[in-house]
């Protein structure tokens, strides 16, 4: 089987993960450009078994141009890039790397908020423009800070906050209680309880329609005057146009941010423009993480397509569904 890869990273921190795929029967194909948008993956598809994936736009139009398509694999976590109800429709399973980012992203929260609370980066500027400017910032100690998303990655950051005498809230639809409990963590009741209280709110939630823009306008209003919020999750979480307002006048601290609803942001982008601290999506890019999924995708594509393990795909239960009910509808048809 001939699989396509559009991920920059897939591989190249473990070219031992590429050769166990290739020892496995696989053969591998890179993308013709670095990047590539739906229709130029849509161009390449054609004849492709498996799709390995970043943080590509697959629609209906590479699934349909995909005809050989058995697997979709994301190169790392969030699968919100790929319309995984059409692939279920189409029998293409889709796969991703829950977990393995966990460590480089709770990192980068860590470092983005000391970042934003000093004004790191823009006292690195003066520097680097002939400048002597000392300016005011707070300490990380003392604070509240806020989180929403108790996963993998929020617990991470968590304990790594655990030195820096912080104490800590958080909000999640489904929160591990036992967990919290045992780390010190106060469980908030709901999204608007815990951003008052907050000095710093850290987004780690996965995007979805019931997560977009859950720090609107309105949310934004409640916090506090000197809080700063700190987002290595995905843009869509943020009313970015608010968030720009507030901090360029002054309502909140700061911000540092690390997604956004359109990547790149435009340079004509007000988020260029209201001094929040900005970084490239690169919170998932270290070289331990990139081996840490690149061998999980390779072990992921033989289990599903080879092993019969297909119940390690998202859409598992969603396309055995839908087998099902068609082979009911057959049944009785006969």
């Amino acid at each position: 089987m001939k699989i396509l890869i559009t991920s920059k990273s897939f591989g190249r921190c473990a070219p031992e993960a590429l050769e166990f795929l290739k020892s496995q029967g696989f053969e591998m194909v890179r993308g013709s450009k670095p990047t590539m948008d739906s229709e130029e993956i849509a161009r390449e598809v054609p004849g492709f078994d498996i799709l390995v994936v970043g943080n590509d736009m697959i629609d209906r139009r590479v699934i349909d141009a995909g005809k050989d398509l058995k697997l979709i694999h994301m190169n790392g976590t969030g699968v919100d890039g790929i319309d995984v109800e059409y692939a279920s429709e189409k029998g293409i399973f889709v796969a991703n790397a829950p977990g393995a980012n966990r460590n480089a992203v709770a990192e980068l929260a860590v470092a983005l908020m000391l970042v934003s609370a000093r004004s790191i980066d823009s006292h690195i500027e003066l520097m680097r423009n002939g400048g002597w400017e000392r300016r005011a910032g707070v300490e990380v100690s003392g604070k509240t800070v806020g989180i929403l998303g108790l996963g993998n990655i929020g617990k991470r950051v968590v304990e790594l906050l655990s030195g820096f005498g912080v104490a800590v809230l958080a909000y999640d639809p489904a929160p591990d209680r036992a967990w919290a409990e045992a780390h010190g963590v106060a469980l908030s009741n709901s999204v608007d309880e815990l951003i008052p209280l907050s000095d710093f709110i850290v987004l780690a939630l996965p995007y979805s329609p019931e997560t977009r823009h859950i720090l609107d306008a309105s949310r934004i209003r409640l916090m506090k005057r000197n809080a700063r919020v700190i987002n290595t999750a995905r843009g869509g979480l943020i009313d970015e146009e608010a968030l720009c307002a507030a901090v360029k006048s002054g309502a909140i601290g700061g911000a540092a941010l690390d997604a956004f609803e359109s990547e790149p942001p435009a340079m004509d982008s007000p988020l260029r423009s209201s001094g929040l601290t900005l970084t490239p999506h690169m919170a998932a890019t270290t070289a331990e993480t990139a081996a840490s999924v690149s061998w999980i995708i390779a072990h992921n594509i033989v289990d599903i397509l080879l092993n019969r393990k297909a119940e390690k795909a998202l859409n598992f239960t969603a396309i055995k569904a839908r087998e099902d009910a068609r082979q009911k509808a057959a049944a009785t048809k006969h």
